[in-house]
């Protein structure tokens, strides 16, 4: 029996399947698809995965993943551009990988292209959506001039075989807004090599803020609490994907601010090397999916301060606290570095449910449990789930 062949379609993600040091795009949804890439290739599974062409050979292969290229990002006459060359160079990539199952994530125009995609092959292809942000039920459903954008999202939506969410709360919320179900998966990053001890911790007291620079990120917060925690030293990384006159505003304001340093984008290795140095992640995002950051720094034994609770579980399992405002972040970041008997237990408690929850194997095993279903059910077999 021909293994199971999964085509990951992540148009951001070639600089991080190829390893390059500083990958031209940031975000979670990047980071996650390639480590589930990974992932399923250690299941067992074929992969593919189908990127930008940014001028790379067609059909490389990375840890044993086949990379195939679909179209230039800048390619195209506007309008038309939709049609040639985005569609028709994306299903072309669709038809060279001509895999079993079709993965995309986050909502957006692409959704719709991947799935009229699936639909029009010959074999028809399953089609699985996986749910990047709590946007993805909110404001992705209305996106782009007149609305054009989130109507071809829902419509690829809506014609999923298999729609996965990462959180409860995303499975609810993508009931309620358009009646859809959706089994929840949680995501992963993969072990560090070397993760230190909470008794190696650094005693300097860094906090880490880490993401793109966007408005609903509010970096703004994390300046404000840098004001009120002359003490603690902040490590900003991350840059706007797009220019923006809020991220200039904010990046020109950070330069006030002697105790944060603004690292920008940074290599793989220079992250690690941040990462061993910090004492606390801080997120100030108002919408999130289930941030990547937490998992990275959770893998480590490093709690946070957070204003986002996935499904409650920050609170509910100890890992970090939570924060409404900018004083109470100041507040909790200062109490939480203060009592090291405390930072001791939620770094604890951190690294525990990591393990429990989040890493690689366990994740992609429940990913290829849910391919694997899918395709019993379109060919009529009853499938039995996986013991292994």
């Amino acid at each position: 029996m021909s293994p199971l062949h999964v085509c990951i379609v992540g148009l951001k993600c070639y600089d991080h399947i190829a390893a390059k040091p500083v990958p031209r795009y940031l975000g979670g949804i990047e980071t996650q698809l390639t480590i589930l890439a990974k992932g399923l290739v250690a299941q067992g599974c074929r992969v593919s995965l189908i990127t930008y062409d940014h001028g790379q050979p067609d059909a490389e292969i990375f840890d044993g993943v086949t990379v195939f290229k679909s179209y230039h990002r800048d390619a195209g006459v506007r309008i038309i551009r939709l049609l040639y060359p985005r569609s028709i160079k994306l299903w072309k990539a669709m038809r060279r990988a001509d895999a079993d199952v079709y993965l995309q994530m986050g909502a957006g125009a692409e959704t719709g292209l991947v799935a009229l995609g699936c639909k029009l092959g010959v074999p028809r292809k399953r089609f699985v959506f996986c749910v990047a942000s709590n946007a993805n039920f909110g404001a992705h459903l209305r996106a782009g001039m007149f609305g054009w954008e989130g109507k071809l999202y829902q419509f690829g939506l809506r014609r999923a075989d298999l729609v996965i969410s990462q959180t409860n709360d995303q499975r609810d919320g993508l009931r309620r807004a358009v009646g859809l179900e959706s089994r929840v998966v949680p995501m992963a990053v993969r072990q560090p090599k070397a993760s230190e001890a909470v008794a190696q911790r650094p005693e300097e007291n860094r906090i880490l803020w880490i993401g793109r620079i966007t408005r609903d990120k509010r970096l703004e917060w994390l300046l404000d609490a840098a004001d009120k925690c002359p003490e603690l030293c902040f490590d900003v990384v991350g840059a706007p994907n797009t220019a923006s006159d809020y991220a200039e505003r904010i990046l020109q304001a950070s330069t006030r601010h002697k105790n944060v340093t603004i690292h920008g984008r940074l290599s793989t290795a220079e992250l690690e090397q941040i990462y061993e140095n910090t004492r606390l992640l801080c997120c100030t995002s108002q919408v999130e999916g289930f941030p990547t950051s937490f998992l990275e720094a959770w893998s480590r034994g490093i709690p946070l301060v957070t204003t986002f609770d996935p499904d409650g579980i920050v609170a509910r399992h100890r890992l970090g606290a939570i924060a409404k405002n900018p004083a109470e972040l100041a507040g909790q970041l200062r109490n939480i570095i203060e009592d090291k008997t405390k930072y001791a237990a939620l770094s604890q408690a951190a690294k525990r449910y990591y393990l429990d929850n989040h890493t690689v194997e366990e994740v992609s095993r429940q990913f290829r449990n849910e391919f694997e279903n899918l395709q019993a059910l379109s060919s009529g077999v009853i499938a039995v789930p996986s013991l292994t």
